[in-house]
């Protein structure tokens, strides 16, 4: 039987899978002529909902794969780091650890289609909302503030990733509007990302509770605001707005590493992201760790906006790259061993730590699948620890699908940038109340059976720490280092330090981080088919002539 949140998502993936198909009567009432076009004539509530639920549909492939055997998207978002293990080699980790990898690479192109798709659709939803006049409108404006949250994070991706990318708001005619060069990331921000975003939380009809079926409310709107506001208060924005007209992506002239940033720019935007942080403060339980890897736990606890997935509709493709290497524990036909901690990130843990605790965010140890062992015996010792935090057992041990979500933003996010927030504003001058800093990163250290923090000794380290051992493997430590511009040393026991990510040099790599890994290479079927985009500096391929 399923439950009413397993039926909210079935109905909502369906949703997503039809925005061209409509019910029978309301798609054909629409007089289609074939192809869904800006100039249809889509009047109908049914047709205005399609549309605002297309906007979602690049949001699953987050956790597809990346066109090689063993490889996955969340993993290239986990490589660079220089804290990730594979044990498969055709994930192309080693790409990284030896500094060959290039924008041919699936990782880049498959990733930047797919966020583009997404800005596509949302493109589309905006133009044309306003013509579905059959839907009230307090609805149109609830949508629309919908569709542009989600334009302005498949951008907030693209900007993290890449830096400059192309600005493209409207829907294109012909395949010469394709051709477009590079927009300053200074004004993808400014003219897109935080407008759409202040819209959806100032402007429109949104309701401003939690989200409970993976759709957009302000509450997720400010989530993903807040975090747009710190990493503007960083890098590389902060940089490329003292002149917005240099070249800095291609020159990769980078230089500036202090943080907090001491501009008053930065201390402006902290202090926006405050606002919205210390509105969702409090309206969340922080919840179970078991219930990261709990389906009946999807867009409940502490959960504020996940991708949605439902098991046989839109599978999870992650869960397979968690298991070890083909040891048969699963009944998936395949276990790659792919999206594994590295072990100096796992050793820099607390061993106090809860969520170093067997089977908490980490197991060592499982059984056979009755597929290949009916006792179930143990299979053979793991040579390193694997994620805990993404174990669907139905999946693992029954069904071979998984409709666990995928966090984007949870509540212990929430706490630990309003700590971030607080912490960066004190040191910049701003008075800030001892338990306003603290508060948020003791909450995350409580529940993991940690002592709590002193406004007074809290540092960078400790801040950046345990959002490493939080958030491990959720997506987030890549965007922490390019817009801090730091990296954690690992450690024992804990990272020992934290130091600038420019001449930083992980455990496992054979070089130091350059300018050149402050960002990614810009996808090369871009280039190929953009003869105005140009590549990002040092990185291959390039454009022809460039």
């Amino acid at each position: 039987m399923k439950t009413k949140s397993t039926n909210i998502k079935y109905v909502f993936i369906t949703l997503m899978a039809g925005i061209l198909f409509f019910s029978c009567n309301e798609f054909l009432a629409e007089h289609p002529t074939g192809t869904l076009t800006d100039e249809a004539q889509i009047t109908s509530i049914p047709g205005g909902v399609a549309l605002a639920t297309g906007a979602y549909r690049a949001l699953p492939d987050w956790t597809g794969g990346g066109n090689v055997w063993g490889s996955s998207l969340p993993g290239s978002l986990e490589y660079p780091t220089g804290k990730a293990y594979a044990q498969y080699m055709g994930s192309d980790l080693w790409k990284y650890e030896t500094d060959i990898m290039d924008g041919t690479h699936p990782y880049f192109t498959t990733i930047w289609n797919n966020w583009y798709r997404g800005v596509r659709d949302a493109n589309l939803a905006i133009k044309m909302l306003p013509g579905v006049t059959q839907m009230p409108e307090a609805d149109r404006s609830k949508y629309m503030g919908e569709v542009r949250t989600l334009r302005a994070f498949y951008y907030f991706c693209l900007v993290r990733l890449y830096g400059d990318v192309i600005a493209n708001t409207t829907v294109l005619q012909n395949v010469n509007d394709a051709q477009q060069p590079r927009t300053s990331l200074v004004n993808i921000y400014d003219k897109i990302i935080v407008p759409d975003l202040e819209f959806a939380v100032n402007e429109s009809n949104l309701q401003d509770t939690r989200s409970t079926d993976g759709r957009v409310t302000k509450h997720v709107a400010r989530a993903i605001l807040a975090d747009v506001y710190l990493t503007m208060a960083g890098y590389p924005y902060q940089e490329a707005r003292t002149d917005t007209t240099k070249k800095w992506c291609e020159t990769g002239s980078w230089a500036m590493t202090e943080y907090p940033v001491n501009t008053p720019s930065a201390k402006e935007l902290l202090q926006k992201a405050k606002t919205q942080l210390d509105f969702l403060y409090g309206k969340y339980p922080i919840g179970n760790f078991s219930d990261l890897n709990n389906p009946e736990m999807d867009n409940q606890g502490g959960a504020i906006f996940q991708i949605q997935y439902a098991s046989g509709i839109r599978d999870n493709g992650l869960i397979v790259h968690t298991l070890p290497l083909s040891l048969q524990i699963s009944v998936f036909d395949v276990e790659t061993g792919t999206f594994i901690p590295s072990t100096e990130y796992l050793n820099s843990y607390d061993p106090a730590d809860i969520r170093m605790q067997e089977r908490v965010y980490f197991y060592s140890s499982d059984t056979k699948a009755a597929k290949y062992d009916p006792n179930e015996s143990p299979a053979p010792k793991f040579a390193t620890r694997y994620l805990q935090k993404y174990y669907d057992k139905d999946a693992i041990k029954r069904s071979a699908r998984s409709g666990l979500n995928f966090n984007l933003y949870r509540y212990a996010d929430i706490l630990l940038m309003q700590t971030e927030v607080n912490w960066a504003l004190s040191r910049l001058g701003v008075s800030i109340p001892g338990n306003d800093i603290i508060k948020g990163i003791n909450e995350v250290r409580t529940r993991a059976g940690l002592p709590s923090f002193s406004a007074e000794g809290l540092t960078l380290l400790d801040i950046m720490s345990e959002r490493a051992y939080e958030l491990v493997f959720e997506n987030k430590m890549l965007w922490d280092q390019r817009r801090t511009r730091k990296a954690l040393v690992d450690g024992s026991g804990q990272f020992t330090s934290i130091e600038n990510f420019v001449g930083h040099q992980p455990v496992n790599f054979n070089f130091e981080f350059s300018n050149k890994h402050l960002l990614s290479p810009v996808s090369g079927t871009e280039l190929d088919n953009n003869r105005k985009c140009t590549q990002n500096f040092e990185w291959l391929p390039l454009q022809k002539g460039e």
